[in-house]
């Protein structure tokens, strides 16, 4: 056996016991209360990896029963982190409605070309299905991440330290699966085991990431708190806030979205 193959099997107990002490914070911190969803993706890593040890020890690593639950549940783990990320654009945007109109728009849209895509990619074959989706909303994610943190730094809109932190990990690990997945996996697939390891550090990185993140609780973010609060973004960036709320403005009128009332 590699060494490559033993320090994977190192890390497996090590981001286990690393999500579960997240999961224990995020419940003891009450930080489910304003991250459920991320609460949810967390927990449903923990449930899959519980699945893993059982259905490997009762029928082993190489059947079909570890096969099945490996990929249905990977589909539900992967379910879980897209809603997570859909919760970490709202918790930046939703103040702003013309602009989080649009974002949850593109990101349907995003949704069902991924389906669309994974349809035509899979043809008659369904077990292609389940990698090609899988893929295609990593790839979703890494870039729905980096547009959001281009946006939030160019418009200056106030952000969490949690937030920008969870936009981190996200992006990290969704970014390393799709390298992976699309060009490494492919072209050098005899390293296949070290592209693996790397997958696990970028998880391990991104739960440590995160648990540093919401070591502490975390207010409940107020969707119908103004635009800019008392004048003092205005008077630290006049032109940039000027910008943001012609555009807020502008996609609320589009989408019939009404602001709430300063």
């Amino acid at each position: 056996m590699s060494y490559v193959v033993q320090l994977q099997r190192i890390l497996w107990p090590v981001n286990v016991a690393v999500g579960v002490i997240l999961f224990v914070l995020l419940i003891a911190r009450e930080n489910y209360r304003t991250y459920p969803a991320f609460t949810g993706y967390i927990f449903a890593n923990l449930a899959q990896a519980l699945s893993f040890y059982f259905v490997s020890r009762r029928w082993g690593y190489s059947s079909r029963n570890m096969w099945l639950v490996g990929w249905s549940s990977e589909g539900v783990v992967t379910l879980a982190r897209s809603l997570a990320v859909i919760e970490l654009c709202r918790h930046m945007l939703a103040r702003y409605r013309g602009v989080w109109a649009l974002t949850w728009r593109i990101l349907c849209a995003s949704a069902l070309l991924v389906i669309v895509y994974s349809s035509f990619s899979a043809r008659d074959r369904w077990e292609l299905a389940l990698p090609a989706v899988q893929r295609s909303l990593e790839l979703s994610i890494a870039v729905v991440i980096v547009l959001l943190v281009l946006f939030v730094r160019y418009y200056e809109v106030p952000a969490g330290a949690s937030d920008r932190t969870l936009a981190v990990g996200f992006c990290l690990y969704s970014g390393i699966f799709v390298i992976n997945n699309t060009f490494l996996d492919r072209f050098l697939y005899r390293y296949s085991d070290l592209w693996n390891l790397l997958g696990i550090l970028s998880f391990l990185v991104s739960l440590l990431l995160w648990t540093w993140a919401l070591r502490n609780p975390q207010r409940v973010s107020r969707t119908e708190e103004p635009l800019m609060g008392a004048g003092v973004y205005e008077s630290l960036s006049p032109e940039i806030n000027a910008r943001l709320r012609a555009l807020n403005e502008k996609l609320s009128r589009l989408w019939n979205e009404q602001e709430p009332r300063q």
